[in-house]
């Protein structure tokens, strides 16, 4: 399981009347782009929106072990 301290916050904008947040998993180039309401709502949907592509915490590792110091964020 992906720990949410994984997950930073880097961006919060406004689209449409919906408040967005930009969430992206450290040590990789993979952002999430997620409509909530509050940032604590934000980070839960992220990990959801993980858990339903099977995005788990031996994935990330693989894309970090490719990535190394070439990620974003």
């Amino acid at each position: 399981m992906v720990a949410r301290k994984e997950l930073k916050v880097m961006e919060v904008y406004e689209l449409f009347g919906e408040k967005r947040y930009r969430i992206c998993i450290e040590g990789t180039n993979i952002v999430l782009n997620i409509g909530a309401s509050s940032e604590e709502e934000a980070l839960n949907k992220a990990l959801e929106i993980m858990k339903l592509v099977n995005l788990d915490a031996e994935s990330l590792e693989k894309v970090r072990s490719i990535l190394k110091d070439k990620s974003k964020c």
